[in-house]
């Protein structure tokens, strides 16, 4: 009997097991075969010989899908040009024609192979695509660096890329909207590395037409040179000398730097720094003494100013 009854719970207890726990997976659900979300939205740009279709998809939808269809329509239906796995959220169209009509739309694909919505449908019409801009320069100003160019053609935008590795450009330009002048202000400064500038020329249309950017502008710190401190008084005091100028109006610079040069010495010697347009010597002297105020860059100074006192 007792023999009976263990066998009966052991049945019981591999029944329990089986059904409920012991590594096994439940029956399958139906959430599995639900027809996922559509990719809520897709844009495109035209950029030197390539259309770049790009969308979104929830981060924390991914993992049920096992990718995404690209389609393309040229004339009459949409064919399938391509899939994506559902880590990536971009293809690029290297197979069109300039001023063809194409349109192109994409669907998300579950693990169990069940198909969305469609996305929106985005039509292209690539067009011939402007030169680069040409003759590239900068000028410094108290508070930018001011890029100018060379006009690429009547109607012509441009975009402006910056980046402090050589070569290595972001897809999104520094300017939010396209730049329909030749020109454009940075306030954005680095002054302890090297900045490198782009510019690509574009129709201002829906899908840009972007054209090849053009050859690569290098900025080195070494090109913030300030302006020359200006109207220097030098004021003698009971025991110390008085000195004040007129501030520089570069937000970048770092401070001034002050020299002095005693009568009978040959060439000026520092003895101080501050960050204020004011400095205050204590050094006893009876001799004529000349003073010299730069201005200091990241890398280099301004050439100086210079006044002179008479200690008695």
């Amino acid at each position: 009997m007792r023999s009976l009854k263990f066998l009966i719970s052991f049945f019981l207890f591999l029944s329990f097991c089986f059904f409920v726990s012991c590594g096994k997976k439940g029956p399958p659900t139906l959430k599995a075969y639900e027809k996922p979300e559509k990719p809520p939205g897709i844009t495109a740009i035209h950029r030197e010989e390539r259309i770049i279709l790009s969308w979104s998809y929830p981060d924390n939808l991914k993992h049920t899908l096992k990718g995404f269809q690209v389609l393309r329509s040229e004339s009459d239906g949409f064919e399938k040009v391509a899939f994506i796995k559902n880590d990536q959220s971009l293809f690029i169209d290297t197979t069109f024609k300039l001023n063809v009509t194409y349109q192109y739309k994409v669907i998300a694909q579950n693990l169990k192979d069940v198909l969305s919505n469609d996305s929106n449908i985005i039509t292209v019409i690539p067009k011939a695509l402007p030169s680069p801009p040409e003759n590239i320069r900068f000028t410094i100003t108290s508070d930018s660096i001011e890029l100018h160019w060379s006009s690429s053609g009547e109607g012509v935008c441009y975009n402006i890329y910056k980046t402090t590795e050589k070569d290595k450009y972001a897809d999104t330009p520094l300017n939010r909207e396209p730049i329909c002048m030749v020109s454009f202000r940075d306030t954005f400064l680095f002054l302890d590395r090297t900045v490198y500038y782009k510019i690509r020329a574009l129709l201002n249309t829906i899908i840009r037409d972007e054209g090849y950017a053009s050859a690569e502008l290098e900025i080195t710190p070494s090109h913030f040179i300030p302006s020359a401190p200006s109207d220097l008084r030098v004021v003698k005091g009971d025991d110390k000398v008085y000195l004040l100028w007129k501030e520089n109006t570069e937000t970048w610079i770092k401070g001034y730097r002050i020299y002095r040069k005693r009568d009978g010495e040959t060439e000026f010697s520092p003895i101080g720094e501050v960050t204020t347009p004011t400095f205050t010597d204590t050094a006893k002297s009876n001799k004529k003494v000349w003073y010299m105020i730069r201005a200091l860059g990241y890398l280099r100074e301004s050439d100086g100013i210079v006044g002179e006192v008479t200690v008695k």
